[in-house]
């Protein structure tokens, strides 16, 4: 695939010309519409059956893409990790244990990265590994530890929120932070009552409990609208809450990241222990350890299989899910002896990766998993010619398009395409963050089926109006 070329300016005007066509009236119409007069906007459109382009408008320019990126990284995912890939969490015993059924030493658990722990994104009881891991205690006769619980936490190591991700959104509970050690999808709710209009809600609880100090801004609103957001990270334990929620709310639910996961995991684990019946003595200790041939290996954990985690990132549009499939990539890159992991493993290993499959990477560039960085860019032809290999060359392509959900019914599209055209069948990945709107997946209308792109920064008037463009023109291509 050729790389674009620098022309002196009229030549791109030319390029860049909109057809006449009847064929393509429906992005004439959409690509000038007022709304967009200062937008940057890349679209491609490619028949599946021929391989043809059929439509096409700056398919080469590097836009934000925002989640939309979650493509690359769950179809990066499968296809260098490979779908019998599960994460594992392990639970040793760290000493001995004497016949009185006291561990004199240690419970050290060690994480792979899992971000489907505890999760509650799917039906099974999330805290029922605990209770296997209870089990397994107690047939080992094990009634007391004198140590406390060991976790791997060093953030030397990790870069566990990205650099590239914006202050406002640092503790809400899309931005997680990552480490290899997850739980109950690093996320906590915050349970609040409101008053009347103007007043400040009453902080009920959290759950988990998380030993938060929280400084409340918020304030009760006539509206129905739940405009909240929670700033604070690590190592700081205050959360600073600002917005409005609705007014006259006997219990309204915001949610925000847990603070430093695993030394959250050891301290909740070590009180369910305690509750039920294995007495914990020590504290919790956050180094660095390497398991030798003397500990005991007591339990493991495995994660669910990766074409639900796939799922759940793409339908969900869950960030956690995709940052931690973007720091396995980069891992599975990581020498022997390296210690720092650093985002760029990742987007390097995924660059050459497809490099390789015959893609055209230039362009790309990729600093988070999820597409929350504002930094993030790619081209509408990179995404779509990713589509068209995950459905023609890739063995996994029908567990990549099971995991974006169907627009109008489903997911985070649930509300696009809902009205138009019923002879459309699409499923779809969105993609929003401030000034920015894409869509990008496989749609089906008069017995053809097309690999679609479409990404717009900088868009002017309100998002619901741009969407319901989208709508009109892919009803009309």
């Amino acid at each position: 695939m050729a790389k674009m070329k620098f022309f002196p300016f009229f030549f791109l005007a030319i390029i860049f010309a909109i057809p006449s066509s009847a064929q393509n009236q429906a992005l004439n119409k959409f690509v000038k519409s007022e709304n967009l007069k200062h937008a940057g906007i890349g679209i491609k459109i490619t028949d599946l059956e021929t391989g043809n382009t059929v439509c096409k408008y700056n398919e080469n320019l590097s836009l934000i893409p925002a989640s939309a990126l979650k493509l690359l990284t769950t179809a990066s995912a499968l296809e260098i990790l490979g779908e019998k890939f599960v994460y594992t969490t392990k639970l040793y015993a760290v000493g001995k244990i004497d016949e009185l059924g006291v561990l004199s030493g240690f419970l050290y658990i060690e994480g792979t990265g899992d971000p489907s722990l505890g999760s509650n994104y799917f039906d099974d009881d999330k805290e029922a590994f605990l209770k296997e891991w209870l089990s397994v205690l107690k047939n080992q006769g094990i009634k007391e530890i004198t140590g406390g619980i060991l976790v791997f936490d060093n953030p030397e190591c990790y870069e566990s929120v990205s650099s590239k991700w914006i202050m406002e959104d640092i503790g809400n509970y899309f931005t997680p932070e990552i480490y290899p050690l997850s739980v109950f999808d690093n996320t906590y709710s915050l349970y609040l009552k409101s008053g009347v209009a103007g007043t400040t809600p009453e902080i009920i609880r959290t759950d988990p409990e998380v030993g938060l100090i929280f400084k409340n801004y918020i304030k009760s609103a006539s509206n129905n609208q739940d405009s909240t957001y929670i700033r604070g990270f690590s190592p700081s334990a205050e959360r600073f809450l600002y917005g409005t929620i609705p007014s006259h709310r006997e219990e309204f639910v915001i949610k925000g990241s847990i603070p430093n996961p695993p030394v959250f995991f050891a301290e909740y684990l070590k009180k369910y222990l305690n509750n039920n019946g294995i007495k914990i003595k020590g504290e919790t200790l956050d180094i660095q350890y390497e398991v030798n041939q003397e500990d005991k290996l007591l339990n493991i954990t495995y994660s669910k299989k990766l074409q639900d985690i796939i799922k759940v990132t793409n339908f969900r549009s869950n960030n956690h899910f995709a940052e931690s499939l973007f720091y396995t990539i980069g891992k599975e890159k990581m020498k022997p002896d390296d210690c720092a992991y650093i985002p760029s493993l990742s987007s390097d290993y995924i660059c050459k990766f497809w490099k390789e499959k015959g893609l055209d990477i230039s362009g790309i560039f990729i600093y988070d998993g999820c597409g929350l960085s504002p930094s993030n860019a790619i081209s509408a032809s990179s995404l779509t010619d990713l589509l068209v290999y995950m459905d023609k060359q890739s063995k996994n392509s029908k567990i990549f398009r099971q995991s974006l959900p169907e627009a109008g019914k489903e997911g985070t599209v649930r509300n696009f395409l809902k009205t138009k055209n019923p002879g459309i069948i699409a499923h779809v990945k969105s993609g929003s963050i401030s000034r920015v709107q894409s869509y990008s997946g496989y749609i089906e209308k008069n017995k053809k089926t097309y690999a679609f792109t479409i990404i717009i920064n900088n868009f002017e008037g309100n998002r619901a109006t741009l969407k319901t463009q989208i709508e009109t023109f892919l009803s009309r291509f």
